[in-house]
């Protein structure tokens, strides 16, 4: 017979486990490289665009996101990606000195009805937290047409 403390844990394990998830991508704890790093921000940008809660794991709690000069609590969290739709990256560079990193994108977000097109830069800088890297700031601008 289980004791009523084992099933009551059990019961809050059980519960705990269906409010959120983590998203782990691969190389967030190992030794840094460039292109692990990139992964974790196209990974941010495409659960962000989905309106994906996994999201929120990979960026540090004090982490402060701005876009168009606002700053943003929630996803969407990129200058003109609005929900739903699908988010493109067009081009990255990676910069690692330390245990910080700058991950600069640009992309391209597609609405649902493929009608609208908005193109963005965003830089990611990460810092090497226990237990791995995580996002603890991020701007991102509309890109100008003449800019484009």
């Amino acid at each position: 017979m289980l004791r009523p403390y084992v099933l009551l844990a059990g019961a809050l394990l059980g519960s705990a486990a269906c409010v959120s998830r983590t998203v782990t991508p691969r190389g967030t704890d190992a030794a840094p490289t460039p292109e692990a790093l990139q992964a974790i921000a196209r990974l941010a940008v495409s659960l962000d665009a989905r309106n994906d809660r996994g999201a929120d794991t990979l960026y540090a709690p004090d982490a402060v996101v701005v876009a168009n000069a606002r700053a943003r609590l929630a996803a969407p969290r990129l200058a003109g990606v609005g929900n739903g739709g699908q988010v493109t990256v067009t081009a990255a560079t990676v910069t690692l000195e330390g245990r910080f990193a700058w991950v600069m994108l640009d992309y391209r977000w597609t609405n649902a009805e493929q009608r609208l097109a908005e193109a963005g830069r965003a830089t990611f800088v990460f810092e090497r937290r226990e237990p791995g890297w995580k996002i603890v700031h991020v701007h991102s601008s509309q890109v100008l047409p003449w800019d484009r």
